[in-house]
């Protein structure tokens, strides 16, 4: 429907049901589903990665840093999304209101200010730790037995109490972006909406940081480094191969130092193995929301219409590819937990370990 002379459009009613139904199944209760699983794969992983027999390693470290940053967010994405979704959208299918929907969603417009920056936070800590835990094995993969001297436990708390400072102090600026404003419809009640502050005059400076600093900070650059040390890690463990293939054709001195550092690869060859698939999963999942992210900073730039032109594409391709964005952002969530039991002997025999304890307890607390 036309409503002005420069092609201003409207969606159908057919679009938005379909985005509403989408989004429902999608970002309602299948994105339940999976934080239920996250959440519960990321309180495992703290509780085997803790253990005196794993955290001894700077590696584990960065992952139990990476799972606590991971459920933080799980649960507020839980709360604020996945569970809204599937409360909220039933009603604008149908048309109806519902006393619960609107406390629900004056609560979410209330806390949004805060949720959301909160959220960006935790997103950043993420990629920084994936980060962070990819260059840790790139040192031990090249520096051999050098590396225990730099990649200690220490060293990697220190890390990552840096790392977390920079990202508190990165997302400050967007702890004021939104603000909540109360509106009165037709019916005469009142509800709150939230508002972008930087959204006209401040558009175009808003605009620039988003483009140079934002964009390139939590997401080109850390992505970039992650893939240049993934490549450079996967090709440092085909030395592991080499170094066996010379072992037959040394000097017993020699043979002495090689059997020193193929006793060293052997043992980070699987944990370096797990890493790369992690930073893989990580990248496929965070992807299609750095997509997302480039639209909507070039989208807010222009006026807020829908020409023919992109009439499907913002109507149905762009929300429900959002969406799929943040659904993705769940996946990476559990998917880590099935990487280290796939990839990793040592959290394999831990957690074997753990649920033994745990069954024999609970066995013990049944009879007594």
């Amino acid at each position: 429907m036309t409503l002005n002379n420069t092609f201003n459009l409207v969606c159908t009613k057919k679009d938005e049901d379909f985005v509403l139904i989408f989004r429902f199944v999608i970002g309602g209760w299948l994105s339940i589903i999976t934080c239920i699983l996250g959440l519960l794969g990321n309180t495992f992983s703290i509780i085997v990665l803790a253990n005196k027999r794993m955290r001894t390693l700077s590696t584990n470290v960065y992952l139990i840093a990476l799972a606590v940053a991971n459920l933080l967010w799980l649960i507020l994405f839980f709360i604020f999304y996945a569970i809204r979704f599937t409360i909220i959208i039933p009603h604008f299918i149908s048309k109806t209101q519902n006393n619960l929907y609107n406390n629900y969603d004056e609560i979410f417009y209330l806390l949004s200010p805060y949720i959301i920056p909160l959220m960006n936070t935790l997103e950043l800590c993420i990629t920084c730790y994936t980060v962070a835990v990819s260059a840790d094995r790139y040192l031990h993969v090249f520096m051999g037995l050098n590396a225990a001297h730099y990649c200690t436990v220490r060293n990697s708390l220190r890390i990552i109490l840096l790392l977390t400072i920079f990202s508190i102090i990165f997302i400050i600026p967007y702890w004021f972006k939104f603000r909540v404003v109360k509106q009165i419809d037709i019916q005469n009640r009142t509800h709150h909406e939230v508002l972008n502050k930087f959204i006209g005059k401040h558009k175009a400076f808003f605009q620039i940081i988003n483009t140079y600093v934002y964009i390139p900070v939590v997401y080109i650059i850390p992505f970039v480094i992650l893939i240049f040390m993934s490549i450079l890690t996967a090709r440092g463990l085909t030395q592991y191969y080499d170094e066996h293939r010379r072992l037959l054709s040394t000097s017993i001195r020699q043979m002495a130092m090689l059997k020193m550092n193929l006793v060293y690869y052997r043992r980070h060859y699987h944990v370096t193995i797990m890493l790369i698939a992690v930073v893989l999963l990580f990248l496929v999942c965070r992807i299609p929301i750095f997509i997302n992210q480039i639209y909507e900073v070039q989208y807010s730039a222009r006026e807020k219409y829908i020409s023919p032109s992109t009439l499907d594409f913002q109507c149905q391709i762009q929300p429900i590819f959002y969406t799929f964005a943040s659904f993705m952002q769940t996946l990476n969530s559990i998917g880590n937990l099935v990487i280290y039991l796939l990839c990793c002997q040592n959290c394999r025999e831990t957690s074997k370990y753990l649920l033994k304890t745990l069954l024999t307890y609970t066995y013990c607390e049944v009879l007594f």
